[in-house]
């Protein structure tokens, strides 16, 4: 890879990114972004992205002095920003980090610690924030992006870090074809949703089948994902059944229902959907 050929062309996610950036640009100019990757060099594609588009940014990461990053949040937030797009490290962004002046927030890649993605949507999604807020989170469809992303939401990581107490822990870790599967390539618009066999249209209506809730469990309090009484609903785990009651989309949908995400449909392929009302506890 160099910059000097930059070209969203390469990449599928480029060309989900570079279409959505340009549709909040243009149809909401006062709206502003926080793109999250969990790398360096990740964050080097994206910030060679926004200077080829001629978007204005800020970049904190794990070398920005710590002297200066209050004042980079700060900046961002104030109504008289120039920035478009904030460009943050998942790991320097920690607990705490208010970007409440941005209203969309895109993951670009994926954690294999589920609380490692709720803390960076938190950066947005908290109290103070006036606007209605747009998470996408990106995985290359058939990879190993996607096998993580079921092991985030069902709750079993790859250490058993995180349970699901209601269905025990019998699949805290891989067996040697599990492993060897992480790495296979799956040629389908969504592996996530043949997983699921729910039968829908693809059409982003609601199916109907009756998701049965789990019994009552005690959660211990230092359980990940668990402290739903005290956040709001965008930072609980979701588990696959929760799925089956998103709005399902294929990438060739008529029309999206959310218009920023529709100026991307062409490069899309499957796209899963909700939407939750945030209350302060």
């Amino acid at each position: 890879y160099s910059s000097a050929g930059f070209n969203t062309a390469d990449s599928g996610k480029l060309m989900v990114l570079s279409d959505l950036l340009s549709a909040i640009r243009q149809l909401s100019p006062s709206d502003r972004v926080v793109l999250v990757s969990n790398y360096t060099q990740t964050l080097d594609l994206l910030q060679d992205l926004c200077v080829h588009m001629g978007y204005t940014f800020c970049r904190l990461d794990g070398h920005t002095p710590t002297s200066q990053r209050q004042r980079l949040v700060d900046s961002f937030n104030s109504p008289y920003s120039q920035n478009f797009l904030f460009l943050l490290s998942s790991k320097a962004g920690g607990v705490g980090l208010n970007l409440i002046g941005a209203s969309h927030l895109v993951l670009y890649d994926i954690d294999w610690n589920p609380a490692n993605d709720i803390q960076a949507m938190a950066r947005v999604w908290r109290d103070g924030q006036k606007k209605t807020v747009h998470i996408y989170r990106l995985l290359t469809a058939g990879t190993i992006e996607e096998r993580i992303f079921q092991r985030q939401v069902s709750k079993q990581g790859l250490s058993g870090t995180v349970v699901d107490l209601g269905k025990g822990a019998e699949h805290t870790s891989f067996s040697t074809n599990e492993l060897q599967d992480l790495f296979s390539l799956s040629d389908t618009p969504c592996l996530t949703h043949d997983l699921l066999t729910c039968g829908c249209s693809t059409n982003g209506s609601v199916s109907d089948v009756v998701v049965e809730e789990a019994e009552p469990v005690s959660d211990r309090p230092c359980q990940l994902g668990r402290q739903g009484d005290r956040r709001g609903a965008a930072q609980k785990p979701l588990s696959m059944s929760e799925l089956m009651q998103w709005r399902h989309y294929s990438g060739d949908t008529h029309t999206f229902s959310d218009p920023y995400l529709d100026h991307a449909r062409s490069h899309i392929s499957f796209a899963f959907q909700t939407t939750v009302s945030h209350t302060s506890q």
